[in-house]
């Protein structure tokens, strides 16, 4: 039997992967385009950070009623393992607080989440992530660290 809490550490790094495909998929490589739901993401968010010394107050509806509709996507998960749908639920919650919280403290953005500070102020084409850097990693888009 594997140990609940290695089963929540799985899924946590799941979200990860979910965060990133979700990010760069629709966001932007969707998002580039005018007419699409996700061009939000580049015209607004993106415009409005880069502009704005990566401030950006807004409340985001759109991942607000989104992290719901990803979860509830992956509810077949709960079949399998509790512990593990928790563990992506963790991540998606976490999400959700860290991006708007960053976006309202920048100078703590840049020090302690300089992926996503980067994302925005260097190179969008690269760091996806916010909460963790885990799938960035892994699949070689991690913008390196320069303070």
């Amino acid at each position: 039997m594997i140990p609940a809490t290695l089963l929540f550490a799985v899924g946590f790094c799941y979200g990860s992967f979910v965060e990133f495909f979700i990010h760069k998929k629709f966001f932007h490589d969707f998002g580039k385009k005018k007419d699409s739901l996700f061009a939000f993401h580049l015209r607004e968010h993106h415009l409005i950070s880069r502009r704005n010394n990566f401030y950006d107050l807004r409340f985001s509806w759109r991942e607000a009623l989104g992290m719901p509709l990803v979860l509830a996507l992956h509810l077949p998960v709960l079949a399998i393992s509790t512990p593990l749908y928790i563990g992506m639920a963790t991540y998606g919650v976490l999400f959700l607080i860290i991006h708007s919280t960053l976006h309202r403290y920048p100078s703590f953005a840049k020090r302690f989440f300089w992926w996503h500070w980067n994302h925005h102020m260097k190179n969008q084409n690269k760091s996806y992530n916010v909460v963790l850097p885990i799938a960035d990693m892994v699949l070689g888009t991690l913008e390196r660290h320069r303070p």
